[in-house]
């Protein structure tokens, strides 16, 4: 009887345990399930009851950068200098220079084309206003995302249409479909050349940024704004000048053949004088 009361008293307390067990379990999925909002699939590998999160990637800016800044200083030189180091600093090109100098050697003004990295665009527009009085400067930024997005889409399907024409071509036996088809493959291949130099020209402006650099010395006008007495009077020392050098040129260029005709001439409007005056003597005395 003891036997069978402790098998009995064993069979009821595992019925009970994988009774709790159940329950528990139950519970455990209820919690999950509230947990992810209802939803009890998961992908394989994930852990039970995880949550997916939609990631979105963000969208990289394409600007254009250009940039106009006119510095007066009282050394052009070391002003120039000054923005060659500060280009070669930020890992850009000089790509145009225009330098002037006046009759003693000295620079008088100097153009710059900058090409720097669009990252440190800003950043090389204060420097360069460091370098000495702003005289002038402008920005500008151009957002070219959309053109270049629209610019790569087209050259991927232009690339698969070209594909798609190979494979076209390999399998044509007829002479006549493939002569249209290379005429059809040669039309795509120089819009796809079209499509990839207007892709390189976008990112070759989106990646270097262009400024112009205007260099020259304080209170110095430009010889077209100069007015007043002083310039007057330079203007017309120039004219006189100028006009000096154009007779003495006149005259140097006239002066051998005046001279040849006074050798020649002369000699013979003696002569020829004389036989005037021999021919008149006997009519005066006749």
């Amino acid at each position: 009887m003891l036997a069978v009361t402790g098998c009995a008293g064993l069979t009821g307390n595992s019925d009970s345990t994988a009774e709790d067990a159940k329950v528990s379990s139950g519970d455990s999925a209820s919690r999950a399930e509230d947990e992810s909002g209802g939803s009890t699939s998961t992908a394989p590998g994930e852990a039970p009851g995880a949550v997916k999160q939609s990631v979105s990637t963000p969208l990289n800016r394409e600007v254009i950068s250009t940039g106009e800044i006119s510095v007066s200083a009282q050394s052009i030189s070391k002003a120039r200098a000054e923005v060659i180091r500060l280009v070669t600093s930020y890992r850009g090109t000089i790509a145009d220079e225009q330098t002037n100098s006046d009759q003693r050697g000295r620079v008088h003004d100097s153009t710059l084309t900058l090409r720097v990295p669009t990252s440190s665009f800003t950043e090389a527009m204060d420097a360069l206003a460091r370098i000495g009085k702003v005289e002038n400067q402008s920005r500008k930024s151009e957002d070219v995302t959309t053109q270049v997005l629209d610019n790569q889409a087209r050259v991927r399907a232009a690339e698969r249409a070209i594909r798609q024409i190979e494979v076209l071509l390999d399998r044509a036996t007829a002479l006549r479909d493939i002569i249209a088809i290379e005429s059809d493959l040669a039309r795509r291949q120089a819009d796809l050349d079209s499509l990839k130099s207007q892709e390189a020209w976008l990112e070759d402006q989106t990646s270097l940024s262009t400024i112009n650099v205007y260099l020259s010395r304080p209170g110095e006008a430009p010889e077209d704004e100069a007015r007043g007495f002083v310039a007057g009077l330079g203007d017309g020392w120039d004219a006189l000048r100028n006009t000096t050098v154009v007779l003495l040129t006149v005259v140097g260029a006239v002066l051998p053949f005046a001279v040849l005709v006074a050798l020649v001439g002369v000699p013979v409007w003696m002569v020829l004088r004389r036989r005037v005056s021999a021919g008149s003597a006997p009519a005066q005395s006749a």
